[in-house]
This record gives C-alpha cells, sequence and structure tokens, in this order.
C-alpha cells in the first residue's frame, strides 16, 4: 500500500538531519492519515513543516524538486489512495497478532503523528460538526447520525491519545491488566472509526464543493 523505496528515501532523509529526530516516518504516515481526513485540503507544505520544523534546509528540500520531495508526494498519493478506498490502514501497514496486548511503538508513534494533524484541522473540524449538528434539528428524531459521529470521532482521539502514550496509560488505568487484555478489541475499533472518519471528510468535502458551485 505504502511505496516502500519512498519510505528508505524518507528515512534516510531523517537520518542524514539528525536535528529531526522528533519524527520518524510513522510519524510523518499518521499526520498525512490525520490531514487528510478532514474536508479541507492541506498542501504538502503542511507536512513538510511538520517534518522539518523550524529547519529552513530541510523544509526547502522537500518543497523543492528532489528526490527526497518525490518520495514524500509519493507517500502522501498512496494516504490519499488508501483513505478513498476506505482502507483499514491500521491493519495493513501495523499488524498486530491476536494475542497482542499493547500497541507497538511504530503504532504509537503514528497515532501521535494523527494527532498532531488534528491540532492542525481541529478548527475546520469543529465548523464541520456545527454543519452536522444542525443537519441532526431538521431532521428532529432522537438518535442523530450527526451527534452520534461526533461523539465517535471524541472517543476516537482520546483511543488515539492511549495508544500513543500507552505506558502512561498503564499507570493511570486502574485495572492495566484489563487495558492490556482489551488491546485487541481496541485496535480493531480503532481502525474501523479511522475509516468512519476518513469518509466523513470526503462526504463533507462533496457537500461544501457542491454549495460553492450553488453560490455561483
Amino acid at each position: 500500500m505504502i511505496n516502500e523505496k519512498s519510505i528508505l528515501v524518507l528515512e534516510d532523509f531523517l537520518r542524514q538531519h539528525t536535528e529531526l529526530n522528533q519524527v520518524n516516518t510513522h510519524h510523518v504516515l499518521g499526520f498525512m492519515s490525520g490531514l487528510l481526513a478532514c474536508s479541507e485540503f492541506y498542501g504538502e507544505s503542511v507536512i513538510a513543516n511538520y517534518i522539518a520544523d523550524d529547519n529552513e534546509q530541510a523544509y526547502n528540500l522537500l518543497m523543492n524538486d528532489s528526490k527526497e520531495r518525490e518520495a514524500l508526494i509519493t507517500v502522501l498519493d498512496n494516504v490519499t489512495e488508501a483513505q478513498v478506498e476506505q482502507t483499514h490502514i491500521l491493519k495493513q501497514i501495523y499488524p498486530h497478532s491476536a494475542d497482542a496486548q499493547a500497541p507497538s511503538e511504530p503504532l504509537q508513534q503514528w497515532c501521535s503523528g494523527y494527532l498532531a494533524a488534528y491540532l492542525v484541522n481541529q478548527e475546520v473540524w469543529q465548523q464541520d460538526f456545527n454543519f452536522l449538528l444542525n443537519v441532526d434539528k431538521q431532521q428532529n428524531v432522537a438518535d442523530t447520525d450527526g451527534q452520534l459521529f461526533i461523539d465517535n470521532f471524541e472517543a476516537t482521539l482520546n483511543l488515539l491519545a492511549t495508544f500513543a502514550m500507552w505506558p502512561d496509560a498503564l499507570k493511570e488505568h486502574p485495572e492495566p491488566e484489563t487495558l492490556n487484555s482489551g488491546f485487541n478489541v481496541l485496535y480493531a475499533g480503532l481502525d474501523e472509526s479511522l475509516v468512519s472518519i476518513a469518509s466523513m471528510a470526503l462526504m463533507l468535502e462533496d457537500e461544501k464543493l457542491a454549495l460553492w458551485e450553488e453560490e455561483g
């Protein structure tokens, strides 16, 4: 699903720029996934800025004609395609055994990257939540789809944070053994919820485009 050659190019780039060691390719994949799971478009400059932080040289390398930029665009296209096809991305990239009791370190890093992306598009999601709630009001039914989605979205963010900081979550949990034994259920639920969020983002994007076309 993800072009391995492009991932290796990005890994080599991060190794060469040791000052960028706060993120690795797992963080980047998570960031891309979280950024794309939004109804508004964010260009590769946002991803390059996440990777490079304040390093102008690294940022320019990712934004200008280079093998690193080509690799970045290829991986971004891969993640975009996976979300459009409603791929269960965690099971594809970070499979866990049936008896696993904790997220792997790469999965923890992916979740951290996804949460970092949510900080970027949080305002857009809040606007979209208001849109969904307005749709709920028009339908005038007890169990409204918009509110259910919002509740699931917030639960997903909490689960992402739990996975990203798993050791701390175990320390704070009243029954850490229960958290460990329930990991695979949580893992499957998270993967399903991420597909739902990405699908909703695409639907909302289409709704916005239709409204803009109507307004001329």
